[in-house]
């Protein structure tokens, strides 16, 4: 009887697995969250080869946070190749429809949609994933030069700007809601 119950079982999950439909991706956060949890520490990884060679040797970590004791388990050019991979999954990512953020201190701007349909916006999205291409492909190669670091940096610093020149730093008074696109207000 025992055995007869488990082989129904099996076909009862079988058949509910082979029925259920894929579902689409769904964002979790909004997009400063993203941009806050991925794509500033880990741009900020890479800017760190500015002044790090990732050739030289890293203190061992150690200590009683969690982030003394993991810090030090990807190091150099695997940090490197890891961060550059997380810009550009991170620029799948902002592709999604999601909230640009939500502020409980001006609730006029939550909900506020992140501009994905724009022109511009897929631009400057296609800008940071080619920079985060870049920047995967000199850390692969794993030969650290000023020029290169220079270069490579700098595509990740513009990309980040061209962003944020519209879309996050406004210098109007009063100051233009992030997300919001040129002359919408």
């Amino acid at each position: 009887m025992r055995r007869l119950s488990v082989f129904f079982m099996a076909i009862l999950l079988t058949a509910g697995m082979a029925g259920a439909q894929p579902t689409e991706p769904q964002p979790f956060g909004d997009l400063a969250e993203v941009m806050r949890g991925i794509l500033f520490p880990n741009s900020n990884l890479i800017f760190d080869a500015q002044t790090n060679n990732p050739d030289d040797p890293v203190e061992a970590a150690g200590g009683e946070s969690t982030t003394e004791r993991f810090a030090g388990i990807y190091t150099g050019w695997e940090a490197l190749e890891n961060a550059a991979v997380a810009l550009v999954e991170a620029a799948n990512l902002i592709e999604l429809p999601r909230l640009c953020e939500n502020l409980e201190d001006d609730p006029a701007r939550n909900g506020a949609p992140a501009p994905i349909e724009r022109d511009d916006w897929k631009q400057y999205v296609a800008g940071l994933r080619a920079a985060g291409q870049t920047a995967y492909e000199w850390a692969q190669a794993r030969v650290y030069d000023d020029f290169d670091v220079i270069i490579m940096t700098g595509e990740i610093a513009e990309a980040c700007s061209n962003c944020h020149g519209v879309y996050r730093d406004s210098y109007t008074d009063p100051p233009t809601p992030r997300c919001t696109p040129p002359g919408a207000n």
